[in-house]
């Protein structure tokens, strides 16, 4: 049992945000989601969720929740 309890507080600690993210799928490196919401001055949620609604890549975002926009949004902490 001991074990079992030490595996699982290691999967948490060893285990970031970054990876639980949708987008880090295929957003790496030159693609990263910060780098992309900093060059077009995405400053809230809601223009991140208009941005991948009615933008120009809004086809391979259309899979994407509102929950899954939500959590992205918490992680690069817009308002």
């Amino acid at each position: 049992m001991k074990i079992i309890i030490f595996l699982i507080i290691s999967l948490f600690i060893f285990t970031s945000n970054t990876y639980a993210l949708k987008c880090d799928k295929c957003h790496k490196d030159d693609k990263d989601i910060s780098k992309i919401v900093q060059e077009r001055a995405i400053k809230s949620k809601d223009e991140l969720t208009n941005k991948l609604r009615n933008g120009k890549m809004s086809k391979i975002h259309r899979n994407l929740t509102d929950d899954d926009i939500k959590k992205a949004a918490d992680y690069l902490q817009l308002n």
